[in-house]
């Protein structure tokens, strides 16, 4: 892959990362929902114009579409909102692309609480609770342009069905040029002996925030990254907790059923500990600035932090 452009918006990486693999594998194709602009597949589309297929406005069509081109031997990509492939789409994916295996591997953008003003509608707070009950389905969430550059490689590598998200804003580095991503493997960022923070996507990098704003008053806060939801690491999840002894769970989504329930789940079958949930709460997702929301939804780092506290006190008594 090429050098990582800095300064730009996940969703722009996302672009030009699977413009990059088409350029190196011809069976790539893009199918777009009539959102080009906004998941930013506009360099696909001037590049690769007979591998652009405009599905318009019809997200079940675009995913019945690409069932059809990975029956032939396509790989294709339906890329739009997380959104729409969590709730206008779902049945096509789940029935015609998942439960046939088929080689088709989903972007899904705008992922989560970052959706700036665009409202409930288009605020995905759920897709990563229904991707992961899907069976036959793996699931990425990555954490810096590093990791989603390799997320894309590894799922056009990986036969089957995928699905990987993506935010709107950028952010910061939190691997090399150099990294890989394994399916099932998560990754130790920060060794601790006080309580772990386990974070996935966006939020990983709010875990690393939360363990500084910890050391200042003595707390050795382990950060551990599992940008693979599904498969997720259940070796080093127990591992980190058998240290610490406690927990806190962060995720860009629903706590009900997503990556923070995947880290309990694990946690109550092989190592019960004390574990927080950071997410959003059982609510929709309304529209405002992204600091706003974060703030308002308590997924900020004082309010991991403040989890991390909350499960330290659980585990001493």
């Amino acid at each position: 892959m090429s050098e990582i452009k800095k300064n730009l918006q996940m969703r722009d990486i996302m672009g030009l990362a699977i413009t990059e693999l088409a350029a190196e594998h011809e069976d790539v194709i893009l199918v777009d929902a009539d959102l080009h602009t906004s998941t930013r597949m506009t360099p696909f589309k001037e590049r690769f114009p007979d591998r652009f297929i405009q599905a318009g406005i019809a997200e079940q069509n675009q995913f019945g579409i690409a069932a059809g081109l990975a029956s032939v031997g396509f790989t294709p990509f339906p890329a739009t909102f997380a959104c729409f492939v969590a709730r206008k789409a779902i049945d096509q994916f789940a029935y015609s692309i998942c439960f046939p295996q088929l080689n088709v591997k989903v972007p899904g953008s705008y992922a989560g609480v970052p959706t700036s003003s665009s409202g409930p509608s288009h605020n995905s707070f759920e897709d990563m609770v229904f991707m992961r009950a899907i069976p036959n389905l793996k699931v990425a969430d990555p954490g810096d342009e590093a990791d989603l550059r390799a997320v894309i490689k590894t799922a056009y590598e990986t036969p089957g069905p995928i699905y990987f998200r993506g935010i709107r804003s950028a952010l910061p580095d939190i691997f090399n040029e150099g990294h890989t991503f394994k399916w099932g493997k998560g990754e130790l960022l920060r060794e601790g002996s006080d309580v772990t923070l386990f974070g996935t996507g966006m939020m990983t990098n709010n875990c690393i925030k939360a363990a500084d704003m910890l050391l200042k008053d003595g707390i050795y806060a382990e950060v551990v990254h599992l940008g693979s939801v599904k498969p997720i690491d259940e070796a080093l999840i127990v591992e980190s907790v058998q240290r610490t002894g406690c927990a806190v769970a962060a995720e860009n989504g629903s706590v009900l059923g997503g990556f923070g329930s995947a880290v309990a789940e694990v946690l109550g079958e092989h190592y019960p500990v004390p574990i927080k949930r950071i997410g959003v709460q059982d609510q929709w997702i309304q529209g405002g600035p992204e600091e706003d929301l974060m703030t308002f939804y308590k997924m900020q780092p004082v309010d991991i932090a403040l989890a991390a506290r909350a499960s330290m006190d659980m585990k001493k008594k």
